[in-house]
């Protein structure tokens, strides 16, 4: 992987102002920063109290509770184009707040969204060609290693969300053991095939379009959203000149076997593919009106890449591309699965959820 230099002159990079962001609808979570060389990145970063058998203990119950009893868990929340964390705001309650009954953990919760570089509130280099797929997956790597590696036992178990699937995917060989559940919706693997139909329409629009309203993309699939949610979504781009990573993203995916990308996707596959259903847990949901990353892609991602581990998965008869945006009742049946014990999925009964069993080898390309 070539070395990438977030080196960047102020000069050459723009940073959305802060009253841009001001009255968030249902994004309440103050961000915080870090820096990569000279570029500042926006994250979110909430921690839950104590849960345990289906509720959130209080403070009296919680200061009972030996330290090294507390499970700890963590949630990283991986965002696409065009978006940014506030994708989230509608499952980051859950992960805070949901307990399983009968659940007998202490369990303490840690939600991490972050905002890559172009997007949100973290700084937007001017120039478009700064923004290629080795950056930000560069920018992936030292945030993993930054906020959850070296936080040691506060990380504990680490599920990743992946809307980002081309690029959080190529993560769980980088970081192997790290994942032990992956919460998969609607994205992809960048294997250098041929994208369909519907890509391709938006891969056109993007590139006609270098002063596209963000929001308005979002609305497209998502009608229930609210004009202020809508406007939450275009905040981070007041201008053409914030938008070089929404006008870059698509031509970053890889299209052909020879673009950057493609080799760690492969090998994502491959180390994905031949895992023990006792080293990693997926949750699959499916936005059945999707039509980029819909139905027939995501069932064929997850015959390639879980038949090995075995998957849960839901079909979502409303939900478009982001399907994030109908996320809380997801986010919801997911921990509740993920509470069964090893070996007993077949016997989950949870509405609209399907046990998708192991299979003694995943199918060929």
């Amino acid at each position: 992987m070539p070395i990438q230099s977030f080196a960047v002159h102020p000069s050459k990079v723009f940073r959305t102002p802060e009253e841009r962001f001001a009255d968030l609808p249902g994004f309440p979570y103050i961000p915080r920063y870090g820096f990569l060389e000279s570029l500042r990145y926006a994250f979110i970063d909430e921690t839950s109290g104590i849960l345990h058998n289906g509720r959130e203990l209080s403070a009296e119950e919680a200061k009972k509770v030996p330290s090294d009893q507390i499970h700890w868990e963590t949630f990283l929340c991986l965002h696409g184009q065009p978006t940014w964390s506030y994708l989230y705001r509608r499952m980051i309650p859950v992960f805070l707040n949901h307990s399983t009954a009968g659940n007998n953990k202490y369990i303490r919760r840690r939600v991490l969204a972050p905002d890559y570089f172009g997007c949100g509130r973290s700084d937007k280099p001017i120039d478009d060609d700064f923004y290629t797929f080795d950056m930000h997956q560069s920018f992936l790597i030292h945030f993993v290693r930054r906020h959850i590696l070296e936080e040691g036992p506060r990380s504990g178990d680490v599920t990743m969300l992946l809307q980002g699937g081309i690029l959080g995917f190529t993560l769980v060989p980088i970081f192997p053991e790290l994942f032990t559940r992956l919460l998969v919706m609607n994205t992809a693997l960048g294997l250098g095939k041929a994208p369909s139909k519907g890509w391709n329409e938006f891969h056109d629009f993007i590139k006609r379009s270098p002063d596209v309203n963000v929001g308005n993309i979002i609305a497209r699939g998502t009608t229930h959203l609210t004009p202020k949610e809508i406007a939450a979504y275009d905040a981070p781009h007041p201008n053409m000149q914030s938008k070089s990573s929404v006008r870059r993203f698509p031509p970053l995916v890889p299209r052909t076997r020879d673009m950057p990308g493609v080799p760690s996707s492969f090998a994502a596959l491959g180390y994905i593919s031949r895992l023990l259903p006792s080293q990693l847990r997926v949750f699959v949901a499916i936005g059945l009106k999707d039509p980029v990353l819909g139905e027939p892609v995501m069932e064929e991602l997850t015959k390639i890449a879980f038949s090995s581990v075995g998957s849960f998965v839901l079909k979502h008869p409303e939900a478009g591309h982001f399907v994030q945006e109908w996320g809380a009742p997801i986010a919801q049946k997911a921990l509740d699965a993920w509470s069964v014990p090893q070996g007993q999925e077949d016997k989950v009964q949870i509405e609209g959820v399907e046990w998708r069993a192991v299979k003694a080898a995943a199918a060929k390309l």
